[in-house]
């Protein structure tokens, strides 16, 4: 009887939403919280690393070592809130309960983690292992369902396909506008407070980032039921594994998102090559500022340029072109800081144009499932992007470590030597040239485009209404 009454507040829930239209209010605080999502992921990317090693006290490797540990936990944890979140049902709708609470969690976690305790190395060791594994969870349980969320705001296509790729923009304008600001807020904040700058800010960009999620949560309405939803957990399960086994596309798509570190580990060097090579933290803002520009045009450019090509041809263009700029920054230098700026920007160009194609070639993954299977697995297939966010992330902090390690970088020293100066400037530019041009492999296998796609696109359609 219990299960009933909760089924019917669900369907009330959606009887009531599903016939109302999406606004500007809506989509604006939708933004709000993919900009939250960002800061918090965003000042975990950019300071942790560097608040481990030149703060906390932790060697680099082993602070990267605690990023590849997590990655085993989300294998299973992942997919597992996949599953979990595709069988909820509330009188709140399916995704919204999620984030309304994750959010507290994840903030007071990300808090903890720039805040440790003065323990013994060990000690201190454990500790960040522990927080950030359960950081880790707290962001699976918050981003599943935010991406999840942008294909049941609409029934319109159109805005969908835009929402899509407004999500990944304002994901990405967090971190951006972290590491633009966050430098010189660092700085000002050790004026005062000698040791606080890196703790300090994670306080602020928690605030923040709590007070754009709750508002995006309770503001934002689910009006799209999934097909899949009363199917048990053996059903799920079954379907779930025949789904990813079949998908080619999302395979190749989860695949080129795994490899693509190259800009993730050019961000990671890039506060070590400010501070190091270029002498002050504040050159931050100079690396980072062209990017905050660029990031609120991806929505008029993207689909500018998905009408004139494919969207794994726009991903070979921009990959190429930001291999071709790092290795010309590489080889002139960084004697001069207007080249090395300008050079950064483009390189940041490119780099956000195929950010946002990763979610686009994932809901096209999701129509091929669908066509395949008859079933949408939509936090399923985000599950995965979260997952493959989360290695990438693990594989950067790790390799970042073992790099720092190979050029013998001393966080003690007060300023580094040639030969180690030099190594970080391979890492900034050279490294992350190489990895892109990797990332573009197994796109070259992607087969679900063209004519191919829009022949399926048409199939759904009619499927659809039946």
């Amino acid at each position: 009887m219990k299960m009933e009454g909760k089924q019917s507040k669900y369907d009330l829930y959606y009887e009531q939403t599903r016939d109302t239209e999406l606004g500007k209010r809506e989509t604006l605080s939708f933004i709000g919280g993919g900009v939250g999502n960002s800061l918090l992921y965003g000042v975990v990317t950019v300071f942790l690393m560097i608040y481990s090693t030149d703060v906390f006290g932790l060697p680099a490797l082993a602070v990267g070592t605690i990023f590849f540990i997590s990655r085993f936990t989300d294998a299973i944890t992942d997919p597992l809130a996949g599953i979990i979140v595709d069988r909820t049902r509330t009188a709140q709708g399916k995704f919204r309960p999620y984030l309304i609470r994750s959010s507290i969690l994840w903030v007071i976690l990300t808090i903890l983690l720039f805040n440790g305790p003065n323990f013994s190395v060990t000690g201190k060791f454990v500790y960040m292992l522990v927080i950030y594994l359960l950081w880790g969870l707290a962001f699976t349980f918050f981003d599943i369902p935010y991406w999840s969320f942008s294909t049941v705001l609409t029934q319109d296509e159109q805005k969908k396909s835009r929402l899509v790729s407004i999500a990944r923009s304002s994901t990405l304008i967090g971190m951006v506008v972290l590491m633009t600001v966050g430098g010189p807020i660092v700085a000002l904040i050790e004026r005062f407070a000698p040791a606080r700058g890196y703790s300090n800010l994670a306080i602020i960009v928690g605030v923040l980032a709590l007070f754009l999620m709750q508002i995006m949560s309770f503001t934002c309405k689910e009006r799209i039921k999934s097909k899949s939803e009363n199917l048990t957990v053996k059903e799920t399960i079954k379907q779930t594994l025949t789904y990813l086994k079949i998908n080619r596309p999302l395979q190749l798509t989860l695949l080129t998102a795994i490899i693509g570190i190259g800009m993730p580990m050019a961000q990671g060097f890039a506060i070590y090559f400010v501070v190091n090579n270029l002498g002050s933290i504040a050159y931050m803002t100079y690396i980072s500022l062209p990017s905050l520009f660029i990031i609120p045009l991806m929505p008029m450019i993207v689909p500018f340029l998905l009408k004139r090509f494919e969207r794994k041809q726009v991903f070979f263009v921009s990959s190429l072109a930001q291999v071709s700029t790092l290795l010309i920054l590489f080889f002139v230098g960084y004697n001069s800081l207007p080249f090395v700026f300008i050079m950064n920007g483009l390189s940041r160009l490119f780099n956000v144009t195929n950010a946002v194609m990763i979610p686009m070639l994932i809901t096209d993954a999701i129509d091929f499932g669908e066509w395949k299977t008859g079933n949408r697995f939509e936090a399923i297939s985000f599950s995965l992007q979260s997952f493959t966010s989360k290695t990438q992330s693990a594989i950067n902090g790790l390799l970042i470590g073992v790099f720092l390690t190979i050029i013998q970088y001393d966080a003690t020293l007060p300023m580094q030597t040639p030969e180690t100066l030099r190594g970080i400037f391979m890492c900034f530019t050279l490294i992350p040239a190489f990895v892109t041009l990797l990332a573009i492999i197994p796109l070259l296998f992607h087969r679900f485009s063209g004519k191919a796609r829009e022949e399926v696109m048409e199939e759904l359609k009619e499927m659809r209404k039946a």
